[in-house]
């Protein structure tokens, strides 16, 4: 789960290792809006020879959400520094430079509705991704922030996951079994979520 949070950032074009608080908002992306994007992988330099990338679901009001409460929960500082190289109205380049890597985002307006972002990461683990983002239109009442296609291959793993946890057995040892059992079941929700 946390390689693919990771992944969700990158395919929302913030760069990472930067602390909430210092994070670059193009004023491209301001102008967007909210509501439900389509996100395809175009192109991913880590992907394994014919391996399907998945298609996911961003819900950006809940992301915008959760990117303003690390905000306020940052403590930190960052360890890396960004700068906008460009901030255009249909073109924005998003520079991160931290110890181990240097991140360049470039973020593209094809239409009023679609998007794409391409990431090129040097240093530690190189990595060229392109994305393409469609707009779907609002976001549905208590929608996940992120969530697959139900047929996916995506959610047949996660059932299979969530049907292998047991909140009951894995917090039978922990020291506070009821806060142990109500976290493994907002995470069971939150995987459920994902894919309905």
């Amino acid at each position: 789960m946390k390689n693919f949070v990771i992944v969700v950032l990158v395919a929302c074009a913030f760069p990472l290792g930067a602390a909430a608080e210092d994070i670059v908002m193009p004023r491209m992306l301001k102008d967007i809006g909210k509501g439900q994007w389509r996100m395809e992988f175009l192109e991913n330099s880590r992907a394994k020879p014919g391996q399907k990338m998945p298609v996911m679901t961003m819900c950006t009001d809940n992301l915008l959400k959760q990117a303003e409460e690390r905000r306020a929960a940052a403590k930190s500082e960052s360890r890396c520094k960004q700068r906008l190289v460009k901030d255009g109205a249909d073109e924005a380049i998003v520079e991160s430079t931290c110890p181990e890597r240097k991140i360049t985002t470039t973020i593209r307006r094809e239409s009023a509705n679609v998007v794409t972002a391409e990431m090129t990461s040097a240093g530690e683990r190189p990595t060229h991704m392109k994305m393409r983002y469609t707009r779907l239109g609002a976001c549905r009442e208590g929608q996940s922030t992120v969530s697959f296609d139900k047929d996916s291959e995506q959610c047949q793993k996660i059932r299979a996951s969530v049907a292998k946890m047991d909140p009951a057995k894995t917090c039978a040892k922990a020291g506070d079994k009821q806060q142990c059992e109500s976290m493994m079941q907002q995470q069971i929700a939150r995987a459920k979520a994902m894919c309905e």
